[in-house]
């Protein structure tokens, strides 16, 4: 009981010093929170130890980049809406006391793609504003995926800023920073970014592998690229409260001015005379991906999207979808043979076909003039907008045989 005595000692000792100061540095909405709420006070003092300079010069620091770097004005609209559907970083899965997993494909980082680091620089604050006002709040855990990574994909600046924000901007929100399976060739790097960090930042840093990482996350919390069991599809920067920031993408679907090419031949009309301005991919179904189930909360049968071949090269596709969280989608992207067929298997997940009649689904493709066998996901990042066609579906469910009819409620 003295314990928390204490701490409510504190914690008024540390809001009156704070607010007796020129607040005019500061938003309003930081001041705001910090004369309402204990617990935004609280966790800079438990972030410096229950220090209390300390925590009064980490809170002035802190709240002055909020409003330099202008946190509470990041809204979905800051975003384009591939960074939203198709993330390296996103929440999936919950460590072993229900702390949410945030991973970081650093593999997929360029660190000369300028415009794409600064929408990801305010994505992460975004993502941590909405963790720290959740109501079920529970500390993060972050984990930086190197598998696979090379020289090109360290990003010093970015991995300091990363971990400033979780250490020194967001107080007592970070449990632990996993880096997963780094390889030996990159330890000199970590060494060079560990020395730009002070002690309680180097302490909050954890090396694992496949082994050591179920110490903190249990194997079907983990997904598959992880060693883990968890086959939800889609990655997603949301957690479920962050569900309104796919309506952007949603809009994008529906909305976009381009020219829609599509396939309207058959493919063997296709392959003796193609024409240029239609779609290199002859896509089934043509408008509709319809999907069958007994009741609502079931999931239901695997319906395939069904792609050919019209050209004499390779060809690349990509599917999306305005509700990732909602489908399992296997395989997301791949190269396609000429003449040749692939098909991606879509399932409706359980308690998602209420919404579905909302959901689209985007096939994007685009030709390889060179023989390609590199990794598709890296390639897409290169493709120029103009050269790739698009083929949008819109969804349907049949509920016992019956095409399902929901109103929707705006």
């Amino acid at each position: 009981m003295e314990d928390q005595v204490d701490e409510e000692s504190l914690i008024v000792q540390l809001r009156t010093a704070f607010l007796q100061q020129n607040l005019e540095p500061f938003d309003s909405r930081d001041v705001s929170k910090i004369r309402n709420d204990d617990r935004a006070v609280l966790a800079y003092l438990k972030n410096c130890r229950f220090n209390l300079e300390k925590a009064f010069n980490m809170m002035t620091e802190s709240l002055k980049w909020r409003k330099s770097f202008g946190v509470n004005d990041i809204n979905k609209e800051s975003f384009s809406p591939d960074l939203l559907t198709d993330p390296y970083l996103y929440f999936k899965g919950y460590g072993k006391h229900g702390e949410p997993l945030l991973i970081w494909d650093i593999r997929r980082h360029k660190k000369n793609n300028t415009t794409v680091n600064a929408e990801m620089k305010k994505l992460m604050p975004l993502l941590l504003d909405r963790r720290e006002g959740a109501k079920d709040y529970k500390k993060v855990i972050m984990l930086f995926n190197m598998s696979g990574c090379g020289l090109s994909n360290i990003d010093y600046d970015f991995i300091k800023y990363l971990i400033s924000l979780l250490t020194e901007y967001y107080p007592d929100i970070l449990d632990n920073l996993l880096v997963f399976e780094m390889p030996r060739l990159l330890s000199a790097a970590w060494t060079i970014i560990k020395n730009m960090l002070d002690e309680d930042s180097r302490d909050a840093i954890k090396f694992v592998n496949k082994s050591d990482v179920l110490e903190y996350v249990e194997k079907d919390q983990l997904p598959i690229s992880l060693g883990g069991t968890n086959e939800v599809a889609a990655t997603n920067v949301m957690e479920n409260e962050f569900q309104s920031l796919v309506d952007k993408k949603q809009v994008t679907f529906t909305q976009q001015t381009s020219p829609r090419r599509t396939q309207s031949t058959t493919s063997s009309d296709s392959k003796t005379s193609p024409d240029k301005n239609m779609s290199p991919l002859q896509v089934t179904p043509h408008d509709t991906l319809t999907f069958s189930v007994q009741q609502s909360n079931a999931e239901s049968l695997p319906q395939a999207i069904k792609m050919v071949n019209n050209r004499e090269v390779q060809v690349a596709y990509k599917v999306k979808t305005t509700a990732p969280e909602h489908y399992r989608v296997k395989p997301t992207v791949g190269i396609i043979e000429p003449g040749q067929e692939c098909e991606v298997s879509v399932q409706l997940t359980p308690g998602s076909a209420v919404t579905a009649s909302r959901d689209r689904f985007l096939v994007q493709c685009t030709e390889i003039t060179s023989p390609f066998k590199g990794d598709i996901t890296e390639y897409w990042r290169s493709v120029e907008q103009g050269k790739v066609t698009e083929h949008r579906l819109r969804c349907k469910v049949v509920m016992n045989g019956v095409p399902s009819k929901r109103k929707l409620i705006i």
